[in-house]
């Protein structure tokens, strides 16, 4: 099934420096006495993304994502998936914008611009409280918040469990090179989808969204300090400082790929997860903070 245009994110633009060993393209005065010089080129690509419904042909883009922030977890990410193309009428995946065929590039891969590089979604987890990855998020959740913060763990739960106060899991994830300005169409576009769902009588009202955020903080040599928390989605912040309850567990033992490459013993930083509970009425309040730290930058 062809993905349908949902609509067209900003877009983008990144700068790339990379250095091109062996180039033959280098200018006379780049030659010092006889030996070439690696000169650092500064390139500034603009990339056009578009936020499009999602289809069954995004599940493995969408799965790998989501590998991103549940790691090792026991949850079932396939169904989680499949919930999340199910609801299409929700949320958004980012791809690259559709470009003209040219005969002259040959060997390009078809698949390469129906590449998922972003995704933006919520799943009802009071409402689909009997789905097995449901029921191993919320596991998740209280399991890590009792090892970890033990004294929010009676908050969370009467939270998870409220049949009256439906919670969302929030679930916004994208790749690393993907700049925080796709997050801004992103959460708008989310917004209006559940303002259409409520005009529906759908079960899209949510109370509180939850989401588990990738965070990472330098390791310390002593046991006195605690190091800062950074979010690898910087915009997440934001919501961080809306949220009504918080706590954050490591994911140390996991094999991970969040800020720069996988994690090891030698890496100076601790990967971590964050689980952030968001009043539902301050979602469009960080998304309009997130707008105006963004466009300062």
């Amino acid at each position: 099934m062809a993905s349908k245009k949902k609509r067209v994110a900003e877009p983008m633009t990144t700068e790339s420096d990379s250095n091109e060993s062996g180039n033959d393209d280098f200018d006379d005065d780049e030659m010092n006495d006889g030996n070439e010089i690696d000169t650092p080129i500064n390139e500034e690509v603009q990339v056009e993304f578009e936020a499009r419904m999602l289809d069954d042909s995004d599940f493995h883009g969408v799965k790998t994502l989501l590998q991103q922030v549940f790691l090792k977890a026991n949850v079932n990410l396939s169904e989680l998936t499949n919930t999340l193309v199910s609801q299409n009428f929700i949320g958004c995946v980012i791809k690259q914008m559709d470009v003209p065929d040219d005969d002259d590039d040959d060997g390009m891969d078809e698949d390469d611009n129906d590449a998922v590089f972003g995704m933006m979604s919520v799943v009802n987890i009071t409402e689909k409280k009997d789905l097995e990855c449901v029921q191993q998020v919320r596991s998740l959740l209280l399991d890590n918040c009792k090892a970890c913060a033990k004294d929010k763990m009676s908050r969370l739960s009467d939270m998870l469990h409220n049949p009256d106060q439906h919670m969302g899991l929030l679930l916004s994830e994208r790749y690393l090179n993907i700049p925080p300005q796709i997050s801004v169409p992103m959460y708008d576009s989310l917004i209006k989808d559940m303002e259409k769902c409520q005009r529906k009588q759908m079960k899209y009202s949510f109370a509180r969204y939850v989401m588990i955020s990738k965070t990472y903080r330098m390791k310390s040599a002593s046991k006195q300090k605690e190091e800062p928390i950074f979010f690898s989605n910087s915009e997440e912040e934001l919501l961080h400082e809306v949220s009504e309850l918080s706590f954050t567990y490591s994911v140390k033992d996991d094999r991970d790929t969040v800020v720069d490459g996988q994690w090891d013993s030698d890496n100076p930083m601790e990967a971590l997860r964050t689980v952030l509970v968001i009043p539902a009425d301050q979602l469009s309040v960080a998304v309009t903070r997130i707008k105006a730290e963004l466009a300062s930058t």
